[in-house]
């Protein structure tokens, strides 16, 4: 009996040796193969964010044709009054190109999401040149149709009011805090999604506006105060005032491609006595700055409040 004992015992230690090295050669077989996997993953992820993607064409059809419709509506309704309607075409911009470029239609947009690490650097001027191009179109089309009823002037384009500036902003704040917040919650249908970009930008063009009716009558005020004490001092000595630069403004665009459309009111609208018909093109200094620092502004906001980032 003890040598049988003895004989099972000598065999159970020389089978755990054996064990041993298969267990080794399982771990040592299963490691290696992980290691250049994992550099792979690193190197593709790396050399694909600089590359543009394989539909960079329809993206920038998509944003040139949505810019041009949004445009036209704008030009159509470009008064606080219009902003349902330009939320609305916004809207059904959203639903018809948003799966292939986001629909921004709007360089405040790109910039927002760009500046929320929702947009790659590399396609910022794509976004940016269709855009443009496609408020152009709107003007040209526009002439066309009215038998050149727009002729642009730029000559205010170094301008910067510090109150339209702050309605711009403002305003632009607003529409990207709605847009990143719909865009962020995936459960909302697209129809839900379109809808909600849609009411951003009419909240934000009734914001601006307001903003922009309060500075109009701040400086109207002003201004025929002074007028009053010109004429009281008499003709000689008197200096006229100028018409404050925020009454020439017809509101708040929110978007700098469509200031590249729309106008600013005559100076023969605002003074009878006057005959220069001159029409400035509301895109300045004070519509791009006001925009994007309200853009990156607001989708950050966004996301402070959210607390998460997401790229």
């Amino acid at each position: 009996m003890a040598t049988k004992k003895a004989a099972s015992t000598k065999k159970a230690t020389a089978k755990k040796p054996a064990a041993a090295k298969t267990t080794v050669r399982t771990v040592s077989a299963s490691a290696k193969p992980s290691v250049p996997t994992k550099v792979a993953e690193v190197q593709t992820s790396r050399s694909t964010k600089s590359q543009l993607p394989d539909n960079i064409i329809n993206i920038v059809l998509a944003e040139l044709f949505g810019t041009f419709i949004l445009t036209m509506v704008a030009l159509a309704t470009f008064q606080d009054a219009g902003a349902l309607y330009v939320g609305l075409a916004l809207a059904v911009i959203v639903v018809a190109v948003g799966a292939i470029s986001g629909a921004h239609v709007n360089p405040a947009v790109t910039f927002g999401l760009w500046a929320a690490r929702k947009l790659k650097t590399v396609l910022v001027p794509f976004y940016w040149g269709a855009q443009f191009l496609g408020a152009m179109l709107a003007v040209i089309v526009a002439n066309l149709v009215a038998n050149n009823s727009i002729n642009l002037s730029f000559s205010d384009f170094a301008t910067i009011n510090w109150g339209v500036f702050g309605a711009e902003m403002v305003a632009a704040a607003v529409f990207l805090f709605g847009l990143v917040g719909v865009i962020s919650h995936r459960e909302l249908s697209n129809g839900a999604r379109a809808l909600g970009v849609g009411l951003s930008l009419t909240a934000a063009i009734v914001v601006g506006g307001a903003l922009l009716s309060n500075l109009k009558a701040q400086d109207v005020v002003k201004y025929q105060q002074e007028y009053q004490n010109a004429q009281t001092a008499g003709s000689e000595n008197a200096k006229q005032p100028e018409i404050p630069h925020s009454a020439y403004v017809k509101g708040v665009t929110v978007n700098p491609a469509v200031a590249l459309a729309v106008t600013d009111n005559a100076t023969n609208k605002l003074d009878s006595s006057s005959s220069d018909d001159k029409t400035n093109s509301r895109l300045s200094l004070e519509v791009i700055l006001g925009t994007l620092v309200g853009a990156a502004v607001g989708a950050n906001l966004y996301l402070l409040i959210a607390g998460r980032r997401r790229s």
